[in-house]
């Protein structure tokens, strides 16, 4: 039976090669990496689930129909590479608040979407319950409603210099510590 509701779900295009999107994903992986730096504030750390979801919807818009499956390790590997790509960004100067006030939006809508205060994955997952999952959040909004916003990009600005700032004063190991702490202290004199 699970392998029929497979092959019924591929044959009906719910789960077929073309939902791979790697525009999505990369842009969802940006995402996590965003909140991932945000979440090191204290006050930020409700985004945790945001962080989580902006991964399901990386991984099942990068598998392609030849792998069902994605390992936490490759995307904790994608999502350190993003992490670097946007220090690097932010220490040249990149203006970020866009980006991220893009990516707050559009992981609500998907929050939303999933109702994602309901939502719970299953403890046993079987094929089933992994092909509905997948499937849920390949039909996730792929980019954010929201074209009218409150805050002035500026808020959105100083919130993405917190995070970095914030990200770099840990006592972890912080790819381009010196240089993310001099770019914040620049913004901030």
């Amino acid at each position: 039976m699970k392998k029929l509701l497979t092959i019924l779900l591929f044959s009906s295009g719910f789960m077929t090669p073309s939902y791979a999107d790697t525009e999505v994903a990369g842009e969802a992986i940006r995402c996590s990496a965003l909140i991932y730096i945000q979440i090191t504030r204290p006050e930020m750390s409700g985004l945790t689930t945001g962080e989580e979801i902006m991964n399901r919807i990386y991984a099942y818009h990068t598998i392609d129909g030849t792998d069902m499956e994605m390992t936490n390790g490759q995307i904790v590997a994608a999502q350190t590479e993003a992490i670097t790509k946007l220090t690097q960004e932010y220490i040249r100067g990149a203006d970020l608040a866009e980006e991220y006030r893009h990516c707050v939006y559009w992981m609500t809508d998907i929050a939303k979407y999933i109702d994602i205060s309901q939502y719970a994955p299953p403890e046993n997952q079987t094929e089933e319950s992994e092909a509905e999952e997948m499937a849920l959040f390949l039909s996730a909004p792929t980019t954010s409603s929201v074209t009218i916003f409150k805050n002035p990009i500026e808020t959105w600005g100083q919130q993405v210099d917190l995070g970095f700032a914030s990200w770099a004063s840990q006592e972890l190991k912080v790819p381009y510590k010196e240089a993310i702490l001099s770019k914040v202290s620049e913004k901030f004199e």
